[in-house]
């Protein structure tokens, strides 16, 4: 089960607003990560983690294989918020996971 971000998240509509004004189903897979990307750093309370080049590896990686071009710009936006959020929260565990084990050994 693929966990959402609410659609009113003001990241979903910084993405939203950010690709809408453009042919983003045109757009390469990379550039339209950049662009959502971009708008969820200048939005996002939490500020994201650092590793940009991680989190555009990632957001393509989620999109690879998805029919997004098939979608609404308010679906991608979230399914892309979405992504950015499980990879921050991936991110996470494994530096607490790093750090018990760094715990351990010490």
């Amino acid at each position: 089960m693929v966990w959402l971000v609410a659609p009113d998240d003001i990241r979903v509509t910084a993405v939203r607003e950010a690709l809408a004004p453009y042919a983003w189903q045109s757009l390469r897979p990379e550039a339209l990560c950049r662009r959502a990307l971009v708008a969820m750093d200048r939005v996002d309370v939490h500020r994201p983690l650092p590793g940009a080049d991680e989190r555009l590896a990632a957001l393509s990686a989620f999109l690879d294989g998805r029919p997004w071009r098939s979608l609404t710009v308010q679906a991608l936006s979230r399914q892309l918020v979405s992504a950015a959020e499980r990879w921050r929260q991936e991110q996470a565990w494994l530096d607490i996971q790093l750090g018990l084990l760094l715990d351990d050994a010490g």
